[in-house]
């Protein structure tokens, strides 16, 4: 059924459905187990989609468009590209950080599910590359190949999503994300021409005393 013509109870068993996959997967729920915690009949989760398969790429599209989107706004209000770049990254690592493990197992392993992220990666990844593009023709980031910075950028996010890289690292995912945040803004800046004459006075430095 179309978004435009879910009612009110539709999407609050929607946002209920969603909530309960972020919390505990998804994979292992019968129809029956969700009309029992959700209290609701199989008509109304029937009146979403016609079979349980098709119920959760409902729910889990209805999630990644709405991350897609609220990304999108809020990047494109941005000015600056750098904080453009990072504004685009959060929304989304933000938006998945709420997900339990099992969730990001269950999405990665069920190929339908997989299928579908795959998609909506490689649309970030493209309006990434175009805020990054952005950023290269305005001649604030150095002249880098934009869908591979994006690639990479991508590759990063989904580590930091991982509670196994946080415990290696020992840091909190709020700070992994904050210190990726921090390198993607900088990391991509062009050297302006005070960085320029910095490093060229530091290499005469060191030809003189070797």
């Amino acid at each position: 059924m179309p978004k435009s013509t879910w009612t009110p109870r539709q999407h609050q068993i929607l946002d209920a459905l969603e909530a309960l996959f972020l919390a505990e997967g998804f994979r292992h729920l019968t129809i029956a187990d969700l009309v029992d915690r959700l209290r609701c009949s199989r008509r109304t989760l029937y009146s979403l989609a016609p079979s349980r398969e098709e119920l959760i790429l409902v729910v889990i599209g209805r999630l990644l468009n709405r991350m897609g989107v609220e990304a999108f706004s809020q990047a494109a209000a941005l000015a600056d590209p750098g904080e453009a770049v990072a504004s685009y990254l959060n929304t989304g690592v933000t938006t998945l950080s709420r997900a339990q493990p099992a969730f990001i197992e269950d999405l990665e392993t069920y190929l339908p599910t997989r299928q579908l992220y795959d998609r909506h990666v490689e649309i970030g990844l493209r309006v990434m590359g175009t805020f990054i593009s952005d950023g290269i023709a305005a001649g604030t980031f150095r002249e880098l190949h934009p869908a591979l910075v994006a690639e990479i950028i991508s590759g990063a996010a989904e580590r930091i999503l991982r509670p196994d890289a946080l415990a290696r690292t020992g840091v909190s995912w709020s700070q992994a994300l904050a210190e990726l945040s921090e390198l993607i803004r900088y990391g991509l800046l062009s050297p302006g021409p005070d960085t320029g004459t910095a490093m060229c006075d530091t290499e005469q430095q060191e030809r003189r005393h070797p």
